[in-house]
């Protein structure tokens, strides 16, 4: 809404995790046809004695995956 592209999320004490969303913007994305694409910047800062940085990075690859290809959604 205000074009914040990057932030930094403050994890409240007893909370897991809290993600913080950037703001996507228009961009030349590297990829093998470098197409014109959208990017934005996501940030999850977490207590690790709670959430295995693993499991982590495996829920933004599905985010980003579901981010990149909506359709998958759909039944």
């Amino acid at each position: 809404m205000f074009r914040v592209d990057r932030f930094d999320a403050i994890l409240p004490p007893g909370i897991g995790a809290i993600m913080a969303v950037g703001a996507s913007e228009t961009t030349v994305v590297a990829t093998k046809d470098g197409r014109i694409g959208m990017k934005m910047q996501v940030n999850v800062p977490a207590d690790h004695r709670v959430i295995y940085g693993v499991d982590l990075a495996q829920f933004l690859l599905t985010l980003a995956k579901i981010i990149e290809d909506p359709k998958d959604l759909t039944f």
